[in-house]
C-alpha cells in the first residue's frame, strides 16, 4: 500500500500505515517486539473501531494483515511483561508518532540487513577492482553526503547499491557451512599437493598407480581452483579482522592462493 512505512526498533521492524493521517501498527509485528504470545486482536480487550484488516504485498501474495491504531498499541504494551516495554513506548510516543505527525512519515535509515549487503557490495567491489575497501566507503559517503554507511536514508539503499556495482546473491548457507567447505578444499589441495610429489617416483618404478597419481596430483589442480573461487566470491563478506582461529588458517589459502 502506497502509505505503508517500514521503521526500526532496534533490530526488529514494525510496519505503519497511515489511514486518514492516523498511524495503524502492524499487530504481529509489535506483539513479536513485545514477545507477547497469540498476536489475536480479540485477547487484548481492544476497541474494535481501532482494528483494521488490509492487504499488503508480502512473498509475492496479497496477505491480510492486522492493523491497529494507537490506543490499541498502548492496551499490547500494557500486556508485555519484557523491560523493552516502557522503552518501546516512550520510543513511540516520544519520536516516531510526533515525527509521523509533523511530517506525514517516518525518516528511515537502512537496517542491519540492508547494511550487511552494502558491505557486501563494498567488498565484492574491491574484489572486483582492486579498490581499497576505505577508499570505497569513502566514495560512497561523499556520494550519499552522509558520515557513515549505517545512515544511508533507505530510500537510498536500491541508489547505493546499484553505484557499489551491484551485489551478488549469495546462497543459503551459512558462513560456518562456508568454513567446512573451505576447510575441505585447504586439506584437499594440501593431498593434492603431496601427491603431485610422489607421482615422479612413481613413474620411475612404472608404478600401476602412476596414471592416477597424475591425475590426482595435476588434473585435480583445475578442478580445485574452481572451487577455490567459488568459495572467495562467496566468502568475500567476511572481513579479515574479525575472523576466528579456524578461518585464519584456511581463508589465505582461498584468496591469495
Amino acid at each position: 500500500m502506497s502509505n505503508l512505512t517500514i521503521f526500526n526498533f532496534h533490530q526488529s521492524q514494525v510496519r505503519i500505515q497511515l489511514l486518514n493521517n492516523e498511524p495503524l501498527f502492524c499487530l504481529t509485528d509489535v506483539t513479536n517486539i513485545l514477545n507477547v504470545k497469540n498476536a489475536n486482536a480479540s485477547r487484548f480487550n481492544m476497541s474494535e473501531a481501532g482494528i483494521h484488516k488490509m492487504y499488503i504485498r508480502s512473498g509475492g501474495q496479497n496477505r491480510e494483515i492486522t492493523f491497529i491504531n494507537e490506543p490499541n498499541l498502548y492496551r499490547v504494551i500494557f500486556r508485555s511483561n519484557k523491560k523493552e516495554a516502557v522503552d518501546f513506548q516512550n520510543w513511540v510516543f516520544e519520536e516516531v508518532l510526533p515525527t509521523i505527525r509533523k511530517t506525514g512519515s517516518y525518516s528511515l535509515t537502512i537496517n542491519a540487513e540492508q547494511q550487511q549487503q552494502i558491505k557486501q557490495a563494498v567488498n565484492e567491489r574491491s574484489y572486483r577492482t582492486g579498490e581499497h575497501y576505505q577508499a570505497i566507503y569513502t566514495k560512497l559517503y561523499e556520494q550519499f553526503k552522509i558520515p557513515r554507511y549505517q545512515d544511508l536514508p533507505a530510500s537510498k539503499f536500491d541508489e547505493a547499491i546499484k553505484w557499489l556495482g551491484g551485489v551478488h546473491s549469495r546462497s543459503g548457507l551459512s558462513d560456518e557451512d562456508w568454513y567446512k567447505l573451505a576447510r575441505l578444499l585447504f586439506v584437499a589441495n594440501y593431498m593434492r599437493e603431496k601427491i603431485q610429489l610422489i607421482e615422479p617416483a612413481l613413474r620411475i618404478i612404472d608404478s600401476s598407480y602412476r596414471g592416477a597419481f597424475y591425475s590426482m596430483g595435476v588434473e585435480f589442480k583445475r578442478d580445485i581452483e574452481s572451487a577455490r573461487l567459488i568459495i572467495k566470491r562467496e566468502t568475500m563478506h567476511i572481513i579479515t579482522n574479525h575472523l576466528t582461529a579456524n578461518w585464519n588458517r584456511v581463508l589465505p589459502v582461498i584468496r591469495y592462493h
